[in-house]
């Protein structure tokens, strides 16, 4: 309650405004992003007037005085002393909220964020990392709400309305909610610009429509976006940073080292090895049936550890679906899936991931906006054995931990030949660098099979051929199978060691490259004369 000092109030505030924010992050799994922000308004203002009408506990419209401002019994009095602790208090949560976004919980909501269908495929639990979003959220919420309060001197339902939600959002979409920094240039553009246009007061709404329609329109990352690409134009700052200092001080040499494009056989091959072959994949009775198509229809076979398995067919012949079952993308398949003796059948997808099972897709399903570094750290998420507290307080043995990570990855990187790319997002990336970036994102989750669909496509056949040939090569180490979906022949025959052939949804040959070249209903359903 009010008045008890501020070492009371606010580990109250910050646990009852995360189970609320928990609570009210539950819609997030049902809605879409227009239909979620509806609804946490109409949350807003039910929430308003509960408190009005709770008067046992809120007083109602009259409201409650705050009381002293207190910590430990020592007061804090109005003024200087208020601004310093808000400063510490801004200082604390801006760290804590710093280490939560550059750790694996900050990189799982960018993916999350740009994709969730490819969140999910790298074992990343959608569900709970929205819920987690919303109740991290609210502890932060909690924690001004007490500030905010002591600072008004008094507590009443007004202080918290829609109007005020409205313009907590208007600030992150001016500062640039993709950036820590941008929370608060927003928060003085929204303070200050009320001041400067005093004399304009009736053109106010106006004003801000017009600042709300540029950044959309020229910088949807905010005004830090804007300066972000000033930064980048006039002196390409990141992209000249040395790319040893992507990583701790213990692998800097190493990788400035490679950074000439020698490769990591040292570190990314033999520190990586791995004699046991796993990815033991069995499909039995595979069925995906959209309406009346049987777009996968009966289909069973065995993988053995360790290999690596091409499969082919023409447009439509169920190759994607049949993947997209074996995953957990198709919703509607039947069938039981095993690997390695653990059946996935009933299981979500990035429950399937985490036994590994490893993707990439068709049409490329990356992180737009992300470096190229970042999509091998999120493809390395589950290697990340530090707990969240632990993550928000950056722990000795999270930055162990991160270290790691960010050795392996750029381990991963060199030998897929991305390295001198790392800090570039993969939007900025031709075609044939994205397709890397995708493969290269799968073999970061350690998978004990890789399942590739096309990963060669719109690739020559000598680009296609060398790209394949580092993903096997790396693959091999790990001990891990490779399942690749593709169209090239030629590709499949070179380096499969056995090849399925689908047609209609059913298996039409399966073998050894070369005798199901041979065969002649493959040649006359697939291959031709």
């Amino acid at each position: 309650g009010w008045g008890r000092g501020l070492e009371v109030e606010i580990p109250i505030a910050l646990a009852v405004c995360f189970i609320l924010g928990l609570i009210v992050g539950l819609p997030s799994l049902r809605v879409n992003e227009l239909y979620l922000a509806l609804a946490t308004f109409a949350i807003a203002y039910v929430g308003q007037q509960v408190l009005y009408e709770w008067k046992q506990f809120t007083a109602g419209g009259s409201g409650k005085s705050a009381g002293d401002l207190t910590l430990f019994g020592w007061e804090i009095g109005r003024g200087t002393p208020y601004i310093r602790l808000s400063l510490v208090v801004i200082f604390v949560t801006f760290w804590i909220v710093g280490n939560i976004l550059d750790g694996k919980t900050g990189r799982s909501m960018n993916a999350l964020r740009t994709s969730e269908t490819a969140a999910r495929s790298v074992g990343i639990n959608v569900a709970w990392l929205k819920i987690l979003a919303f109740g991290i959220s609210g502890a932060i919420t909690g924690l001004a709400g007490v500030l905010y309060i002591h600072n008004l001197r008094y507590a009443g339902p007004e202080n918290f309305n829609v109007h005020l939600s409205i313009l907590l959002i208007l600030t992150l979409i001016i500062g640039g909610r993709h950036r820590l920094a941008g929370a608060v240039v927003g928060a003085i553009f929204v303070k200050f610009l009320p001041e400067l246009i005093r004399d304009v007061q009736e053109y106010e709404g106006i004003i801000y429509g017009g600042a709300l329609i540029f950044l959309t329109l020229f910088s949807p990352r905010g005004i830090i976006g804007l300066i972000e690409a000033g930064l980048r134009s006039i002196g390409a700052l990141l992209a000249n940073t040395p790319v040893a200092n992507i990583l701790p001080n213990s692998a800097s040499k190493e990788i400035e080292a490679s950074s000439d494009g020698t490769p990591l056989e040292s570190l990314s091959l033999a520190g990586l090895a791995n004699s046991e072959k796993r990815g033991h994949l069995t499909v039995t009775d595979a069925r995906v049936i959209f309406g009346g198509v049987r777009a996968v229809d009966g289909v069973s076979f065995e993988v053995e550890a360790g290999k690596v398995t091409g499969v082919i067919g023409s447009n439509g012949a169920g190759k994607t679906t049949l993947f997209n079952a074996i995953t957990g993308h198709a919703k509607n398949a039947e069938g039981v899936f095993t690997l390695d003796g653990v059946e996935l059948s009933n299981q979500p997808i990035f429950t399937r991931s985490l036994a590994g099972l490893g993707r990439t897709f068709q049409n490329l399903n990356l992180h737009g906006d992300i470096r190229v570094l970042d999509h091998a750290l999120i493809g390395l998420e589950r290697e990340m054995k530090y707990g969240r507290v632990s993550e928000a307080f950056r722990l000795p043995h999270v930055v162990r931990n991160e270290r790691q990570a960010y050795e392996r990855s750029a381990e991963l990187l060199d030998h897929m030949q991305l390295l001198e790319f790392w800090n570039e997002k993969v939007d900025d990336l031709p075609y044939g660098l994205q397709k890397r970036v995708d493969v290269a994102r799968g073999l970061a989750t350690n998978p004990s099979v890789l399942l590739l669909d096309e990963p060669a496509a719109g690739l020559p056949t000598a680009e296609a051929l060398e790209m394949m040939e580092h993903v096997i090569e790396y693959a091999e180490h790990i001990g891990c199978g490779v399942i690749v979906i593709e169209h090239n022949v030629e590709l499949v025959a070179d380096v499969c060691e056995r090849v399925i052939v689908m047609d209609a949804g059913k298996i039409l040959a399966d073998g050894t490259a070369q005798s199901v070249m041979q065969n002649a209903d493959v040649i006359a359903a697939y291959l031709g004369t």
